[in-house]
C-alpha cells in the first residue's frame, strides 16, 4: 500500500511540474525571426479602444452626412491614402473630397467586421477597420463593397487614413 501511495505521489508531483512548465512557456512571448524585416513596425500591442469608438463615430457622421462633425476627428495635416494610390493632403482637401464623394450617395447596410486599436513599439497609435456596406447612387444603382482602413492618431485626431476597397458580390 505504501508503494502505491508513493508511486501516486511521485506521478502527481511530476505531472504538476510539467503543467507549471507549460503554463510558464505559454505566458512568455516568443521571439520570432521574421524572413522579411518590417520597414516601419513589426511589434504591436493592443491599443486604446476609445480610438475605435472615435472611428465608429466618424463613420456614423459620414453616413448621416454630418460633415461638420466628421471634420472634428481630423487633424489639420491629415493625409488620406486612397485605394487608387492617390494622396489627399490637408483637412480642407480631405473634407472637400468626402463632401463631394458622399453627398450624392447613400451608404446602407453598413457593418463592421473587425475593428482593432494597436500601438506600435514606437508609440504610434492606429485603428484597423474592416467594414462593408452598400453604396446606393441617386439613380438607384447599388454596389456592395468591402473596405479595409487604417487610421493613425496623434493627440486624439486622425493624421493618416489609408483605404483599400473591393467590390463584393
Amino acid at each position: 500500500m505504501k508503494k502505491i501511495i508513493c508511486l501516486f505521489a511521485t506521478i502527481t508531483f511530476f505531472l504538476s511540474c510539467d503543467q507549471t512548465q507549460k503554463k510558464e512557456s505559454q505566458d512568455e512571448p516568443t521571439k520570432v525571426d521574421y524572413i522579411y524585416k518590417a520597414t516601419y513596425l513589426d511589434d504591436f500591442k493592443i491599443g486604446d479602444s476609445n480610438l475605435v469608438l472615435k472611428v465608429q463615430e466618424m463613420h456614423q457622421h459620414i453616413i448621416e452626412k454630418n460633415y461638420e462633425m466628421v471634420g472634428e476627428y481630423l487633424a489639420d495635416n491629415v493625409v488620406f491614402g486612397l485605394e487608387d494610390g492617390s494622396l489627399i493632403e490637408g483637412k480642407e482637401a480631405c473634407m472637400k473630397f468626402m463632401i463631394e464623394g458622399y453627398s450624392s450617395i447613400e451608404i446602407e447596410d453598413y457593418q463592421v467586421a473587425v475593428n482593432l486599436a494597436v500601438t506600435g513599439n514606437n508609440g504610434d497609435e492606429w485603428v484597423l477597420l474592416w467594414d462593408n456596406g452598400k453604396i446606393v447612387t441617386q439613380d438607384g444603382a447599388e454596389m456592395a463593397y468591402n473596405w479595409m482602413e487604417a487610421f493613425q492618431f496623434e493627440n486624439g485626431k486622425i493624421i493618416t487614413m489609408n483605404q483599400y476597397a473591393k467590390p463584393r458580390k
